[in-house]
């Protein structure tokens, strides 16, 4: 636990204050605490201070000083403070009003993000890393997870999702003033890419957001003060003082706050403000956290009281998962011979329960050699010879007690079973398929911090940039063979006179609500070309078929970018399922 005394906002770290670390030992048959030693981190007195272990043992510490982001860490035992120092980078020079803080995520890293309100371009919250084991100096250089003027303030709450590697989440909150922009968010890390979501809007007056990870259900639960519910004294009351504390959650997967609030902790008569939890996740299999329920702390500073909200549940998942997609597709025929089997799932699983035994493929009784692998909500079977051709097969994922579960320990309820045809010797005959867009939008240079999502149209345009994103889903087509693709574009209002390249994109992890210019994935190869074009026109656009056919079977991402400065607009699926995106393929 680290103690420290606390200076107002605004103001510069005093010195001649010692922030101390204490450690206990918890005796769990008598429910005390023993002290084992206490240590100092620094010698001043100072905003906000937050520590964290890394895996080799060793407690980091970090906090503003100076108009500088400072850190400072132990020994391997975890109590032998060294000496503070400043974070090395340049854009650690950060204003008296600016704090930080510190997450080991994994594997083997401590994370840092502190804000930087100096007032110009630099302004956003900045993200580093240190390597566990590396001198105490090497810092990762800096980046923004957002980034301009007035995107940062000195609230943040950091939280890493230990069953994914490297995936952080920051609730933060921005100094944005005008109504409809974002007033606290959502900042999520995966591999090296930030992406940014509103939780809250300024209209919505929320303060002081925190962020928990319900691992079981695969839910971000965000908390924060927001103002007070009708019937209470200063109902609806925006102010900086406290409210009421109020929850909005999102899926982990598909981040987006569209969900109206729900009131957790109210008093009457009192502001309720400052809401705080644990760091752990919440029912974690990697931090012993099982079925540990969600509490949540916040404070009267009126009446000198603390409130708390129990949710014994936790939002624990008690729903049986359920197989909501299989490849090949149940009563498929002419599937290819080289086909792996996939069956997808309504949640996380236990990866110790998909094997051999409870997915397996048979021919008649005749069960067929092969490996089973499981990847997020996906398990793959892939036998160990190529099917025979002209050949019914039955695929079955076990439920009940001796089958599949969830994290949380649902079973399946039943057996889940489909069967396919493989294509005879001589070939089977082509299927065309038209698939609509799941996710479409556009980045712009300017402005670069801002998600075009809802936009009813699409950008290309080289000046400013303009770059659009489309995705589609063919997990159902692994194993088959593609003989051609087209892309059909519908151009709005606005036409040109040069060319636009379809590009693949190989990250997926983009989002329709939550892509912008500063996070956007890279766009590689090129596989088409549209343009010139005119305006209220359908273009169908060939692709390359030797660089999807290593797609199928999973997300599809294309972009679409131009050297030409004569912007085109392309309709984005929010104008209609006749006028969007689609992609048509001929597979066998």
């Amino acid at each position: 636990m680290a103690s420290y005394r606390f200076v107002a906002d605004t103001l510069p770290a005093e010195p001649n204050f010692p922030t101390t670390m204490r450690r206990y030992s918890y005796d769990p048959a008598a429910k005390t605490y023993s002290l084992l030693s206490a240590t100092n981190i620094n010698n001043y007195k100072v905003e906000i201070l937050t520590i964290d272990k890394d895996s080799t043992g060793r407690v980091w510490a970090t906090w503003q000083q100076g108009n500088q982001i400072y850190l400072n860490v132990t020994a391997t035992d975890g109590q032998t403070w060294g000496t503070p120092f400043p974070h090395p980078a340049a854009l650690s020079n950060v204003s008296v009003d600016d704090t930080s803080a510190v997450i080991a995520f994994g594997p083997g890293k401590m994370g840092l993000m502190w804000s930087r309100e100096v007032g110009d371009s630099t302004d956003g919250m900045y993200w580093s890393y240190h390597v566990d084991g590396a001198p105490n100096t090497d810092w990762s250089a800096p980046v923004a997870a957002v980034s301009g003027l007035q995107s940062s303030d000195d609230h943040m709450n950091l939280k890493w999702l230990d069953s994914s590697g490297g995936r952080v989440f920051a609730a933060v909150k921005t100094s944005f003033t005008s109504a409809p922009e974002p007033l606290i968010q959502l900042l999520a890390l995966s591999g090296t890419t930030w992406s940014a979501h509103t939780i809250a809007a300024v209209s919505e007056c929320p303060n002081r957001v925190i962020v928990l990870i319900d691992e079981s259900t695969q839910m971000l639960r965000t908390f924060a003060t927001y103002p007070k519910p009708g019937g209470t004294t200063n109902d609806g009351v925006c102010t900086s003082s406290g409210g009421a504390i109020y929850e909005k959650s999102s899926p982990l997967d598909n981040i987006a706050f569209t969900t109206a609030k729900t009131a957790r902790i109210v008093d009457a008569d009192q502001y309720v403000h400052n809401v705080t939890s644990t760091k752990q996740n919440l029912n974690s299999a990697v931090r012993g956290t099982g079925n540990s329920g969600l509490l949540v702390l916040a404070d009267v500073n009126a009446t000198s009281r603390y409130w708390h909200f129990y949710d014994p549940s936790g939002g624990g998942d008690t729903t049986a998962p359920t197989v909501t997609g299989s490849s090949p597709a149940a009563g498929a025929t002419d599937v290819a011979v080289t086909a792996n089997v996939t069956g997808s799932f309504s949640e996380e699983m236990d990866p110790s329960t998909v094997t051999t035994n409870t997915f397996t493929l048979t021919a008649g009784t005749t069960t067929v050699p092969a490996a089973v692998t499981y990847n997020s909500t996906v398990a793959t079977l892939v036998p160990s010879a190529d099917l025979a051709a002209g050949t019914s097969y039955t695929a079955t994922i076990r439920g009940g007690s001796g089958g599949v579960k969830d994290v949380a320990g649902n079973a399946l309820a039943t057996d889940k079973t489909w069967t396919f045809t493989t294509a005879s010797a001589a070939g089977g005959t082509p299927e065309t398929v038209t698939l609509a867009a799941t996710a479409d939008s556009y980045v712009s240079s300017a402005p670069p911090g801002t998600n075009f999502g809802t936009s009813a149209t699409l950008g290309v345009d080289n000046s400013p940039v303009e770059v659009t994103y489309l995705k589609f889903d063919l997990s159902p087509y692994a194993g088959r063979t593609l003989e051609s693709a087209t892309l059909q574009l519908s151009v709005g209002a606005n036409a040109s006179t040069g060319k636009q390249n379809v590009k693949l994109v190989a990250d997926d992890s983009w989002t329709e609500s939550g892509i912008t210019y500063n996070n956007r994935p890279a766009p590689g190869t090129g596989i088409g070309t549209l343009g010139p074009t005119k305006v209220n026109t359908v273009y169908s656009i060939p692709l390359t078929v030797s660089s999807l056919t290593g797609e199928l079977g999973q997300q599809l991402s294309l972009g679409l970018d131009s050297s030409s400065s004569d912007a085109v607009d392309l309709h984005s699926k929010e104008a209609g399922s006749t006028l969007a995106p689609k992609l048509v393929l001929t597979l066998k």
